[in-house]
């Protein structure tokens, strides 16, 4: 059964929607997750990146090699239509991701948002954003608590975004968090362009996507503890062949 998460947030701007970008390939190409992305925000970010940024590059890949498939399917869909695709049985996909539109009000969204097995809000340090998070974890508090009286497993954490190192409204932002009883992931993935030129077509963690878009070693360190953090949590498989788990594994340890 497909496990099913969301990107969400009440404010936009905030990264949600460059998160599912910027994970889903890796997830799908360095760690063989069968993904699909349904995006559901009125601004069709993944949708226009596939149809505008990527086709032009997957036609080039298909001259080369006929078979060429992208790594991740995407679909334009409805809000209300969320539960006709998660339920149908004829999608055999491991992870199911779900783009909402940057806001809380409605059902459509709340509907939504009990769809997921989990929901991942990205955190940025800025004062407005943190304002914001507080307002959206009320009502994720309140699906958690309908959730556990119905014996539903539903969990919701934060992921820093956008972070600067050593900025003192990092530190801020962690204790804000904390102090509101989320849960947030360890990793977090930096302010970094790359991230703005991720692709549906190419991973991050492929070194010549990455050189092209100005990515480094940090940023494809980053990715990787974000992925593999985000596989333990869901209990996702990983499916890397075994001398790259050992390596990550090792890599991890040496830290």
């Amino acid at each position: 059964m497909s496990k099913v998460i969301s990107f969400a947030t009440q404010k936009g701007g905030s990264g949600k929607s460059t998160l599912a970008l910027v994970l889903a390939a890796p997830l799908a190409t360095e760690y063989g997750l069968r993904i699909a992305v349904l995006d559901c925000d009125y601004q069709q970010s993944i949708v226009k990146t596939r149809e505008q940024v990527d086709a032009a590059n997957f036609a080039k890949l298909r001259e080369v090699n006929p078979d060429a498939q992208y790594p991740y399917d995407v679909y334009p869909w409805q809000l209300s239509q969320i539960f006709d695709f998660i339920d149908n049985p004829e999608h055999n996909y491991d992870l199911i991701i779900i783009d909402v539109p940057g806001r809380a009000d409605g059902d459509d969204v709340f509907n939504a948002l009990t769809a997921c097995d989990a929901v991942i809000v990205p955190l940025v340090s800025d004062y407005l954003d943190r304002a914001s998070t507080a307002e959206f974890m009320t009502i994720l508090e309140a699906i958690k608590k309908a959730a556990d009286d119905a014996q539903i497993d539903f969990q919701y954490y934060g992921l820093p975004t956008k972070r600067v190192a050593g900025q003192r409204e990092e530190k801020e932002m962690d204790d804000y968090i904390d102090g509101l009883g989320l849960s947030r992931f360890n990793s977090y993935l930096g302010h970094r362009k790359a991230y703005t030129r991720a692709s549906t077509l190419y991973s991050l963690l492929n070194p010549a996507w990455s050189r092209y878009a100005g990515g480094s070693k940090d940023t494809s360190e980053e990715i990787r503890r974000v992925c593999e953090e985000l596989i333990e949590r869901l209990g996702l498989p990983d499916r890397r062949p075994a001398a790259a788990t050992t390596v990550s594994t090792a890599s991890t340890s040496a830290k």
